[in-house]
């Protein structure tokens, strides 16, 4: 066990860590050395991940549902007073819903846009000053490929993930050069418990069967530490999709819309 007293030690807060990209980042960043706060809803599960953590550095547990924006305010307010210096803040926590539009509720579309959007802001509102006045920390915002064009069923999610994408952006842009990196990531399909969420029963076999190993994008986005970058796509070949956008936003949606249909 490392000396929990160490002032000089980077700390980390990651969100969805209980599971998926979130929980497998986690060890990674631990491995650097970097103190944890773990925060996602499963309480039991985030206590498993720290007492591993903890044979590399500290790790802490937050317990809390971020689609709530009350839990949200309450639980960034906690992190603040035990942890009021983060130096690596890594939104990642979300869920979707595979349906058409008009089978989402109001209330799917607002925790849709809580978890992905308002969360995320809540936290870097937190944090970044602190960042920005020390002249270093990173800023690492899980998107999603759906960002780039939005899917088949996935109206309010890949919504609330280009509005992500487009924070990070305005971000980079408003504060260069002060020694905090912002970055986003365009994971594709990745083999997660998020496919168990409402909808998607018709794909999960073919998501065990094709989608993109957690373990790589968990390895993907830990490079982003050493070599920031404003955008990563996982695996790097979906960045094609910005040049076809590119000759025709039509020809684009066309290739989305048939490979995305789940039924």
């Amino acid at each position: 066990m490392h000396d929990a007293t160490n002032n000089t030690r980077k700390k980390a807060l990651i969100t969805g860590a209980s599971s998926g990209i979130g929980y497998e980042l986690a060890k990674l960043v631990a491995q650097r050395g970097y103190e944890t706060v773990l925060l996602a809803r499963r309480k039991d599960k985030l206590e498993t991940l720290a007492a591993e953590l903890s044979e590399h550095a500290p790790s802490f547990v937050v317990a809390g549902d971020l689609a709530a924006e009350a839990t949200t305010t309450e639980v960034v307010a906690q992190i603040e007073q035990t942890h009021p210096q983060i130096d690596l803040l890594v939104n990642n926590a979300g869920f979707g819903k595979l349906a058409p539009f008009l089978e989402h509720t109001d209330a799917d579309h607002r925790g849709l846009m809580q978890i992905h959007y308002f969360a995320p802001v809540t936290l870097i509102n937190a944090f970044l000053p602190g960042m920005l006045e020390r002249q270093r920390g990173h800023i690492i915002n899980v998107a999603s490929i759906a960002a780039k064009m939005g899917p088949w069923g996935h109206s309010t999610y890949a919504a609330a993930k280009a509005a992500m994408v487009s924070l990070t952006q305005s971000l980079a842009a408003e504060y260069p050069d002060q020694g905090v990196h912002f970055n986003y990531v365009n994971p594709g399909i990745v083999v997660t418990e998020f496919f168990d969420g409402e909808g998607y029963d018709a794909m999960s076999q073919s998501v065990r069967k094709h989608g993109i190993d957690v373990h790589k994008v968990a390895r993907a986005i830990n490079k982003l530490i050493d070599k920031p970058k404003l955008e990563l796509c996982v695996p790097r070949h979906y960045r094609m999709l910005d040049w076809i956008k590119a000759i025709s936003p039509s020809w684009a949606q066309r290739i989305v819309a048939k490979n995305s249909r789940a039924r």
